[in-house]
């Protein structure tokens, strides 16, 4: 392995990370599932996104996300059942806190908020797999070190750094922010978190709307 190679690698680790930690719906979906349910929510919502990040990356790799780049009509479709998925989990979380806000008192009970591992992973693969501008994302990194002459085991390299860095900065989010030092100040915030978190999902939706 060659200073060339490392650095590459090194670059696509760089702009992985940055882009897995700026504010966006993976961001929003995994933060809000794991203060409003539980780190084990958070987790498998974190698995969700990562499953949809395999899935951009295995078609972006074998070249087909071009299609989808080059298609406005693919890309349009992609686009508004995303928005239409954001708006639906923003209004899902503001009717949540709505109807939850009585329930934050002395007596609350975890029970009455538990998020199943099958939902919580669904909500996590929709948000990332309707998101077009993932493929997008990916052909202009990879387009800097993939050419139609580069080994197939090196775009299997760049997308396999790609992948496990963003799964462990979502893993890592959503058990930052349930630790115990979190976890007792966020307890009776919850159903105030769920409806902040509604409203981002919300106006992301309307970003992604308007792009």
């Amino acid at each position: 392995m060659d200073m060339q190679h490392l650095s590459a690698l090194f670059l696509v680790g760089t702009v992985s990370l940055v882009a897995a930690i700026s504010p966006g719906p993976d961001f929003i979906i995994v933060v809000r599932n794991s203060l409003v349910y539980s780190r084990k929510a958070g987790f498998w919502t974190s698995f969700g996104v990562a499953c949809a990040l395999f899935f951009h990356l295995t078609y972006t790799v074998i070249g087909i996300g071009v299609l989808i780049a080059e298609s406005p009509l693919c890309y349009t479709v992609i686009k508004y059942a995303g928005v239409f998925y954001l708006f639906y989990l923003g209004i899902t979380a503001l009717v949540s806190a709505f109807k939850n806000h009585s329930a934050v008192q002395m007596n609350y009970k975890k029970s009455e908020i538990e998020l199943s591992p099958k939902t919580a992973f669904k909500q996590g693969f929709l948000t990332n797999v309707l998101n077009p501008k993932c493929a997008l994302f990916f052909i202009s990194l990879f387009s800097q070190f993939i050419t139609p002459t580069t080994p197939l085991f090196l775009r299997v390299e760049f997308a396999f750094v790609n992948w496990v860095i963003s799964l462990s900065w979502f893993l890592f989010l959503a058990y930052l922010i349930t630790a115990k030092v979190f976890a007792a100040k966020v307890t009776r915030a919850r159903t105030y978190i769920d409806g902040i978190m509604g409203g981002v999902l919300i106006l992301l939706g309307l970003k992604m709307l308007l792009a």
